[in-house]
């Protein structure tokens, strides 16, 4: 069946990366966001909404990663909004702090610095 590696409508596998203690866009973040904007405006997302999640790694206190990771998902919000029109209410910027590392075994990867958007039905 030629459908079964395809991903199911509405979900990516992004792995959006951003500097130590930065919740500034990247050039290599906004050329990602730049596809991911394309897919999010197709016909055939146009019933999804997204989250959008900000994370840090867990070399701050844990107020500090809550703020930054907060941060770092309303700068994603606040390009595609800018830069693509999307609209903001099918957006939602979540901070999740250092509470989810990708990487567990080096706390200062890079891939814990992330943001990640998820689809949720409209």
């Amino acid at each position: 069946d030629a459908r079964a590696n395809k991903p199911a409508p509405g979900k990516a596998s992004l792995l959006i990366t951003l500097p130590t203690d930065s919740a500034e866009l990247t050039p290599e973040a906004r050329a990602i966001l730049d596809t991911l904007a394309r897919a999010v405006q197709s016909d055939a997302l146009a019933g999804f909404s997204f989250k959008v999640e900000g994370h840090a790694d867990a070399r701050g206190d844990t107020e500090r990663n809550q703020k930054l990771s907060q941060l770092r998902a309303e700068a994603v919000v606040g390009y595609l909004v800018r830069q693509h029109a999307i609209l903001p209410e099918r957006l939602t910027a979540v901070g999740k702090g250092s509470t989810e590392p990708l990487n567990t075994s080096r706390i200062d990867a890079p891939e814990n610095r992330r943001v990640t958007i998820v689809t949720v039905r409209s």
